[in-house]
């Protein structure tokens, strides 16, 4: 029991830290992050958080943890009431973009990890990973079978392409938004929309 109640109290304040790294990243940004500015804004001894994480791409990598595991919530979210596959695709590419606006703390971590920056991703992080990959595959492959995503193409490869486009488009909108929309006379919204309709046609028959 008293054991119990011990990890209870240690999960509580592995959460505590996280989430005060989380507002640090959020009103300094990353480049501020540190284990001492946790300890600080945490009111713990700077000991009591290398307890819980060695370094603070520990800390980035639960918080990149937590980011994906959002992201898949909100592509489940988004196709549960759909029947049609490339509906259920047209759906989660809209939840990403929806996702990079309704969450841009956790987007741009995902793209923190998504350009490399020679950081390693946890076993834990790339399992994030794979759970969208597959959710993405498991819909070609329904579609595949449903007879409206052609049958030639190869389910995980063009969830990975899918998922590297995806992220490339939204920070091409995020970092030139205002070029963007002057060069194509359109706002950033109706670009992406464009880049869906690529998306769907080239997997259709």
């Amino acid at each position: 029991m008293q054991r119990a109640l011990n990890e209870k109290a240690k999960d509580k304040r592995k959460s505590h830290v996280l989430k005060c790294a989380e507002q640090i990243i959020q009103e300094k940004g990353l480049e501020n992050l540190s284990i001492a500015s946790v300890a600080k804004k945490a009111n713990l001894a700077v000991g009591t958080i290398y307890l819980y994480f060695p370094n603070k791409e520990d800390i980035i990598a639960h918080l990149a943890i937590k980011s994906r595991k959002v992201l898949l919530q909100e592509f489940q979210a988004s196709t549960v009431h759909l029947e049609d596959s490339l509906e259920k695709i047209r759906g989660i590419l809209l939840a990403y973009l929806d996702f990079c606006k309704k969450y841009t703390f956790y987007y741009e971590l995902v793209s923190f990890y998504e350009s490399g920056l020679g950081l390693e991703e946890s076993k834990e992080l790339l399992e994030a990973s794979k759970k969208l990959t597959a959710f993405t595959a498991n819909i070609i492959r329904e579609g595949k079978e449903q007879g409206t995503i052609r049958r030639e193409i190869n389910e995980k490869e063009f969830a990975f392409l899918l998922w590297g486009t995806a992220v490339g488009i939204a920070q091409l909108i995020h970092v030139k938004p205002t070029l963007l929309s002057a060069e194509l006379e359109k706002d950033n919204d109706h670009f992406y929309f464009s880049y869906i309709n690529l998306i769907i046609k080239s997997l259709s028959y």
